[in-house]
């Protein structure tokens, strides 16, 4: 198949691409080749921003397309001007959506099904602004599918997707945890990292993808994908230790005393205060969806990040001398329920 993807250069999209072109497709990446990617001349390639009308036309300009995936919409805007280009010119149109949809939603509980997404928001506030407008700003993306589906057929399927793990993650999350397990000291959780998250392995994605192009009875609909299990930060943490064959410290420190001081909670970037959980039987159905197991996605986590990591430091390893120190300073308190004696004994 003739397929375009709109960016496709970084981590689930490049991930989609090597899948897709495994299979044989014919792929043309439109983006703004800002960031290197390993396909060279075995994708064809589009320059430019897609919120420019004029880059789309070129892409469309060059060749028919069986199906279209979108995995950088971030705005309404961004859609509507692919539906305006694409109607009655393709045969699938792939949204990547996020499970932060569901988030914004008022009073909704997990687990998070598919026709949990309609319903009444919960204010925007100072506090959750960053969070909310993106979570609102890709519901708008959605909004805007459904009704094209509804008045013209356009043949769309959204894929709301978790926190999606795997190799070559620019936003180095998972380093934030390995390279702390890795330099064997007392690693902090906070509020004990018991938040709840079904997490995803990135090759999931991919292969459903790859599976369910031209999928016909997918159209008009939106699907959750996620790992099966629901897990815990802190179990998250205890399994990439196992992998790496580390015995973790852990130190559970309130996320109300880190947001006082200068350290807040960045450093940990799978902390969160809402509960990700979603229902992914429509998605087992109807795509035929088989999630890879969470401690089988963990092992190749850690199996990959010892054959890759060189021993710089990602970005989110800078607080480390702070972290180290608050938990020197908490041992001193004596305050065993949030330090383990060893935290202290072994800095």
């Amino acid at each position: 198949m003739q397929v375009l993807v709109i960016g496709g250069s970084r981590f689930i999209g490049q991930t989609v691409v090597q899948r897709l072109l495994a299979d044989g497709h014919r792929i043309t990446l439109l983006n703004r080749g800002q960031s290197p990617d390993p396909f060279g001349t075995r994708v064809s390639r589009v320059l430019g921003d897609r919120s420019d009308p004029e880059t789309l036309k070129r892409a469309l300009s060059r060749r028919e397309f069986d199906v279209v995936l979108d995995v950088i919409a971030f705005r309404e805007e961004d859609t509507q001007a692919a539906i305006a280009q694409l109607a009655g010119r393709i045969g699938h149109f792939i949204h990547i959506s996020t499970a932060s949809v569901y988030l914004i939603r008022d009073r909704l509980f997990c687990p998070f099904r598919e026709d949990d997404f309609g319903g009444r928001l919960a204010p925007r506030s100072e506090a959750t602004s960053s969070s909310w407008l993106y979570a609102y700003h890709k519901r708008r993306c959605e909004v805007v599918l459904q009704h094209a589906w509804e008045t013209d057929q356009f043949p769309y399927t959204s894929l709301r997707l978790p926190m999606v793990i795997g190799p070559a993650d620019y936003t180095e999350r998972p380093l934030a945890y390995l390279e702390r397990l890795a330099d064997g000291g007392p690693l902090i959780l906070p509020d004990g990292g018991l938040n709840s998250w079904g997490f995803l392995w990135v090759s999931d994605v991919a292969e459903t993808i790859a599976a369910n192009l031209m999928n016909a009875n997918a159209l008009g609909r939106a699907y959750n994908l996620a790992q099966r299990e629901v897990v815990s930060l802190k179990q998250l943490v205890e399994t990439l230790a196992l992998a790496l064959g580390k015995t973790p410290t852990l130190a559970s420190v309130p996320s109300e005393w880190l947001q006082r001081l200068p350290l807040g909670t960045s450093f940990s970037p799978y902390t969160h205060d809402h509960d990700i959980v979603l229902d992914t039987t429509a998605a087992e159905r109807d795509l035929l969806f088989e999630p890879t197991a969470f401690v089988t996605a963990c092992e190749q986590l850690a199996r990959h990040f010892q054959a890759t990591w060189q021993g710089q430091p990602s970005r989110l390893y800078a607080t480390r001398p702070l972290e180290l120190r608050l938990v020197q300073e908490l041992g001193r308190l004596r305050l065993p329920s949030l330090v383990p004696p060893r935290a202290v004994a072994s800095r």
